[in-house]
């Protein structure tokens, strides 16, 4: 089926100069934004928004509700609507049928020439696009076999606690047949964020796949850390109980004969029960929880960090987190896990440890403190890996060139 003609553009996409001869009206679908909460998937999707913008497209974004009701919201360039019924950041069918009715009103005023979904955030809409000749490209942060293992790597093994070991891998099945296949069919491309996920897409999705690494905005380059009397440990991120903040907060613990202090940034639904864990153990004056914070304030704390943790047990595809710490030239031990593990290199630009495990995470920070050469020397390799391989401007321009090749396919 032929789509409906689009003039095709030329551009070139930098910090000062973007031109184009034409403008695509570009659809993306979100279960959540930063207007939600503070997380990778968010930055990762309003980025991309803010480039699509910057190149003279016009974008309009649909996500879920939010907890205060507001149901519309321009930034940066852009419209976000959030639609009702639905739970903020949680995918639902209502939610699916309000995006295709919301979606045919926007086709009707200004007819849209791609769609941009946020893992299965287009499913509402995939049919009424493949019926109309609308060009869809999914975002895969994740697959089957990665929401599994992360799953199985955080499950509660007490007996009481066995009837979810059985449903929840019964629901992430279902979950794969109903959203992730027919998804998967109906769009023209695949993105994926992280080539460790390739495998999981090689057969059943051959010929569409594209890996384009997750981008971040370089922040000015690092002019070098002044040695204090604590070394400070940060954590950032959405405060999930597979993210290992607790780990890290139980590792501050443990290593009451040095001075440490553990800043964690970010908010979440096990934000609560981390406060009650620093309690519990007696690490209140040595923890400090920040919340939300704006852009400055981020920057202020990455710049007083001496070491960046992520104890995750999570398989994520390539988490933001991980980029901006390095992009800061802040040395981090990582779980060796999923996406991660595409990014550093043990020992050069940062350290490993067994996913979630405490010893070892004790074992990587007393190391760090008692070798501040080392320390230096990961800083710098880790912004030289930052600067070379995780750009957001090449990340918008591959993303870019694909939505066009698209857009104007007959």
């Amino acid at each position: 089926m032929s789509i409906r003609p689009h003039t095709r553009l030329e551009y070139s996409y930098n910090s000062q100069t973007l031109q184009t001869l034409d403008k695509m009206h570009i659809l993306v679908l979100s279960r959540s934004t930063l207007s939600h909460g503070f997380g990778g998937f968010e930055r990762q999707c309003e980025d991309l928004c803010e480039g699509f913008v910057k190149a003279g497209h016009r974008v309009t974004v649909l996500t879920t509700s939010r907890h205060d009701g507001v149901k519309e919201e321009e930034k940066s360039g852009f419209t976000i609507r959030f639609l009702s019924p639905s739970t903020p950041m949680k995918l639902s069918r209502g939610w699916f049928s309000e995006s295709l009715s919301v979606v045919r009103e926007l086709h009707a005023e200004h007819p849209i020439d791609v769609i941009h979904s946020n893992e299965f955030a287009a499913k509402g809409v995939m049919g009424w696009a493949r019926r109309n000749g609308i060009p869809m490209a999914v975002v895969c942060h994740g697959s089957l076999r990665t929401e599994l293992l992360s799953f199985l790597s955080a499950a509660d093994m007490r007996p009481r606690y066995w009837h979810w070991l059985l449903l929840t891998p019964m629901h992430l099945i279902r979950r794969c047949l109903l959203w992730e296949m027919p998804m998967r069919k109906a769009s023209r491309s695949i993105i994926l964020v992280s080539p460790t996920l390739s495998r999981d897409f090689s057969v059943y999705s051959k010929g569409k796949v594209k890996v384009i690494e997750n981008g971040i905005t370089l922040p000015e380059a690092p002019k070098g850390r002044v040695a204090g009397d604590t070394l400070r440990l940060l954590c950032t991120g959405r405060a999930d109980k597979q993210k290992g903040f607790q780990t890290a907060i139980r590792a501050v613990s443990m290593m009451r004969d040095i001075p440490v202090h553990l800043d964690i940034v970010g908010t979440g639904p096990y934000f609560d029960d981390l406060k009650a864990i620093s309690s519990d153990l007696n690490v209140d004056d040595r923890v400090t929880f920040h919340g939300r914070v704006d852009d400055d304030e981020l920057s202020r704390i990455y710049s007083s960090a001496d070491v960046y943790l992520i104890p995750t047990t999570r398989y994520e595809g390539l988490p933001l987190a991980l980029l901006e710490a390095m992009s800061h030239g802040i040395p981090t031990i990582s779980s060796d896990i999923g996406g991660n593990s595409d990014v550093i290199t043990h020992g050069s630009d940062g350290l490993f440890i067994k996913p979630g495990d405490l010893s070892e995470l004790i074992e990587a920070i007393r190391r760090l403190e008692s070798d501040p050469v080392e320390r230096d020397a990961i800083s710098v390799a880790a912004r030289a890996t930052a600067e070379r391989r995780f750009d957001k401007e090449r990340m918008v321009s591959e993303t870019l060139e694909l939505l066009e090749s698209l857009a104007g396919q007959d």
